[in-house]
């Protein structure tokens, strides 16, 4: 009898979500605490390097599977939601500082500046997914994280004076490659790189980089050819070449630098579009659904290959941010909840588009947006036991007991008349810190963003689809089932 009671509870929660049109969800256990992790059997292609044509395993930092091996051991588990939230705030604070100096232009992203420590350089940073790159000729091969919001760099030797660890051991040696280039100071591209007219000196395109880490450390801008797979080479690729130990240092291991996705001029993305036909995307990427799976980056996907998948989603880039116009957002537009249209002046989604993050883990809302969402998702959820807030997530709930939860449709609407429903793996977080009986607590994945008119989608939202980025033709594709689940 016992065994046959998770199927009760199934045609339970069918017959419950066909009849008041809620989502039911069956809890099971998340804890994978005794989990066995996989061996390296289990993802060659990961910690060999080798990738299948244009596809590039991506995996979470804290995966087994992980290039990232700091002294030799391997990390696993799943973060918890303290850790998350700080480098969500990390994250947060970073992209506000960008958008500020962008809005008054006083405070370049990229200053020449000479380097100053910063109070905060031991905190943890925020990239989350990693994957193997080469670098020179020929090539040196390094764990690096990827971001959608700033410029490459890469640690490079020789390192600045530091904790003498050996992490300057795994930098990139310049010396080592035949194809190894510097940029003059008063080349055009040294002004468009850093989005700046003037360098430190006459030789050289020096500068400051303030990382998303908010490490501060000097670089010169370099070029020499980035290898991702067999069929996946840029040549004359730029990155800023850091002088600094640890800059890309973190508690559960060392990436050797950051390969930038935006839509900047010398971007993987921007490259990978110059170098490919027409009808093919800059990039899609698939993050990991958790530790234990592998995800991927894809290099210049064809188009071609989503036209006969069935629930794709179409979203229109939004190209007319003023202050960061190099990042990539959509028009969301409108947010309901089982059908009903959250109320709130309509200038609080301005216009100038909703970013898409790949490092931030929960999505952020203009305070008046959240505020829509959050009440009306709490009258949904009214018969359950609210509670304590959880720093930035304030809408939780104690589901001790209860074996299967009703939870509201969540519909995300965009400028095109394009909807999109999100799945409890979208906006739910469960989590069982400071527990004792082994019951979930859950809170909604969305908090507040302290500044209006800023919005985000974090990577929860984009779990278990597949992020297509049309720069070409003006769209963000949202592909289901592409993604392995949890």
């Amino acid at each position: 009898m016992a065994s046959a009671m998770p199927l009760v509870l199934l045609l339970l929660c069918l017959l419950v979500t066909d009849t008041l049109g809620s989502r039911c969800v069956l809890f099971r256990s998340t804890d994978d605490s005794g989990a066995s992790p996989p061996s390296n059997a289990a993802c060659p292609s990961i910690t060999s390097g080798h990738s299948n044509g244009n596809k590039v395993p991506l995996v979470h930092r804290l995966s087994p599977c992980s290039p990232l091996s700091g002294s030799g051991v391997q990390k696993h588990g799943k973060a918890a939601l303290a850790e998350i939230l700080h480098r969500d705030s990390l994250r947060m604070r970073y992209l506000s500082e960008v958008k500020a100096a962008a809005a008054t232009t006083t405070v370049p992203a990229h200053s020449p500046a000479p380097a100053t420590p910063n109070v905060i350089s031991s905190l943890p940073g925020v990239f989350t997914y990693t994957a193997l790159a080469g670098y020179g000729t020929p090539a040196q091969q390094f764990p690096v994280y990827f971001d959608v919001s700033g410029m490459s760099n890469l640690q490079c030797k020789p390192c600045s004076s530091g904790s003498g660890d050996g992490t300057c051991d795994r930098a990139f040696d310049p010396s080592r490659s035949s194809t190894f280039g510097t940029i003059p100071c008063g080349s055009p591209d040294c002004a468009v790189e850093l989005q700046t007219s003037s360098c430190a000196s006459r030789g050289s395109c020096t500068f400051t980089f303030r990382n998303s880490t908010f490490l501060y450390a000097n670089g010169t801008v370099v070029t020499d050819t980035l290898t991702l797979t067999p069929s996946a080479i840029f040549e004359d690729f730029f990155v800023g070449c850091l002088q600094a130990d640890n800059q890309f240092f973190f508690d559960d291991g060392v990436a050797v630098g950051n390969i930038d996705l935006s839509r900047r001029r010398h971007s993987l993305g921007t490259r990978a579009l110059l170098s490919s036909p027409t009808g093919t995307a800059a990039f899609s990427y698939c993050l990991p659904a958790d530790t234990d799976n592998h995800g991927f980056l894809t290099i210049a996907p064809a188009m071609s290959d989503y036209s006969s998948l069935a629930g794709v989603k179409y979203l229109p880039l939004v190209t007319n941010n003023p202050t960061a116009p190099d990042w990539y957002y959509v028009d969301l537009v409108a947010i309901s909840i089982n059908g009903k249209d959250l109320t709130f002046p309509p200038d609080e989604f301005s216009g100038n588009g909703t970013f898409i993050d790949n490092l931030s883990y929960f999505s952020y809302l203009s305070p008046l947006i959240y505020a829509a969402l959050r009440d009306e998702f709490r009258r949904a959820m009214a018969k359950y036991q609210p509670a304590p807030a959880f720093s930035d997530l304030d809408t939780c709930y104690n589901f001790t007991g209860i074996n299967y939860i009703e939870l509201p449709e969540i519909t995300l609407k965009f400028g095109n008349g394009e909807t999109m429903d999100l799945d409890d793996r979208q906006f739910m977080y469960f989590f069982r810190d400071h527990l004792d009986d082994g019951f979930p607590f859950g809170c909604l994945a969305f908090a507040a963003y302290p500044t209006v008119g800023y919005n985000w989608l974090g990577t929860q939202v984009q779990r278990t689809k597949e992020i297509v980025f049309d720069v070409r033709g003006g769209q963000v594709a949202f592909v289901p089932s592409r993604c392995g689940l949890r």
